[in-house]
């Protein structure tokens, strides 16, 4: 070898030497010296076993994953490994789909073994709930373990509200969805209101949950304004047409986070419309429509702002994205987004991995 070979290897070793000490000395054991690369092995002292893979990374933030060397006489935990250990007290949690047979999750390491003895069990959930209205249409078994998921599906005409799938997650299911009815309007109902369909018909129609109906006013109405109506869990409240005056209107009202789609006006004829539209991201609900109806506006739809996810909020929760990587994610009202735990995190027995942006808010799950 020559001297200069050399002296690049005693650089080598030197500078990976210095990379080890800057992440810290293992506690009873030791690294196994290596060159060229940032992973390591290490091993214990006589009396100590590592307590999970041997292998290990030098970081920024220190070892990753932290290596423990424990005593051979309590050994490692089946399906758990240690988070902590503060004088005599040792801490540990369960890998994802177990849970502590006792509940505790603290134990100490004595010469006769662990004390108390550490057991991480398979969880097991019930039978799932039973919706009315619904079905289940996937991962139905005989026995549910943490971590197995159900799909649901509503009987035909009725629509899902809430997450389709629901977790086994802490002996607990995450909350089921429901299923709600659709509204069936009557040829005799638009008689009595004395309404038209947008398509100035009658007939008998049947409307999904959530979903929105244009009506008109019908005959003995001097202003045909149409009226959009949404059903709501098999409740619709039809609107009466009234005769109109014929007085004009103003400008037309302003909406937060949004605009009317046209130049706005000193003075409306009676009868004359303006059109609504909502900012980016931001969703509209209500008539997109206003009407000037006796001199008046009849009402504006309203901007729902969305929710906006961001790196530091996830951080808090110790959850990421599931599908994406952008530092910043912007989800309209109504929309669901679905998380993950970030490594070495599990979900919370009461959270959901998939959630909906709700006027701004969003519902983070929370992994511990």
């Amino acid at each position: 070898m020559t001297q200069l070979g050399y002296i690049a290897i005693v650089v080598l070793w030197t500078c990976s030497t210095a990379l080890a000490i800057s992440c810290g000395k293992i506690e009873n054991g030791r690294i196994k010296p290596s060159f060229f690369t940032r992973k390591r092995r290490y091993e214990c002292n006589a009396g100590y076993i590592p307590e999970n893979d041997n292998k290990i990374e030098c970081t920024n933030s220190g070892w990753s994953p932290v290596p423990r060397c424990i005593p051979t006489q309590c050994g490692r935990i089946e399906n758990g490994e240690i988070v902590n250990e503060v004088e005599q007290t040792t801490t540990f949690q369960c890998k994802s789909g177990y849970t502590s047979e006792n509940g505790i999750y603290e134990t100490t390491c004595t010469s006769e073994g662990w004390s108390p003895v550490p057991k991480c069990i398979v969880q097991v959930c019930q039978h799932p709930p039973d919706i009315d209205l619904a079905e289940i249409v996937s991962g139905e078994k005989a026995e549910y373990r943490g971590g197995d998921v159900v799909q649901y599906r509503c009987y035909p005409g009725y629509t899902l509200s809430g997450p389709e799938r629901i977790t086994c997650s802490g002996e607990e299911w995450t909350p089921p969805p429901k299923c709600l009815a659709p509204c069936i309007i009557t040829r005799q109902q638009l008689e009595t209101k004395k309404l038209l369909l947008s398509n100035g018909r009658k007939r008998t129609v049947l409307i999904q949950s959530d979903q929105t109906t244009e009506f008109i006013c019908g005959e003995h109405s001097e202003l045909k304004i149409p009226y959009l109506i949404k059903c709501v869990d098999g409740h619709m409240d039809l609107p009466t047409c009234i005769s109109g005056t014929g007085e004009k209107c103003g400008r037309p009202p302003t909406i937060e986070n949004g605009d009317i789609t046209t130049l706005s006006q000193k003075e409306y004829a009676f009868g004359s419309s303006v059109e609504y539209r909502c900012q980016h991201y931001y969703v509209i609900e209500g008539e997109h429509k206003s009407h000037c109806y006796n001199g008046n506006w009849t009402k504006a739809p309203v901007c729902i702002e969305p929710c906006v996810v961001t790196k530091e909020d996830m951080r808090s929760h110790n959850i990421e994205l599931m599908w994406a990587s952008d530092k910043k994610l912007y989800v309209s009202h109504g929309d669901f987004v679905e998380f993950k735990c970030r490594f070495r995190f599990f979900l919370g027995s009461s959270n959901n991995y998939r959630v909906q942006c709700n006027a701004g808010q969003i519902p983070y799950p929370q992994c511990t």
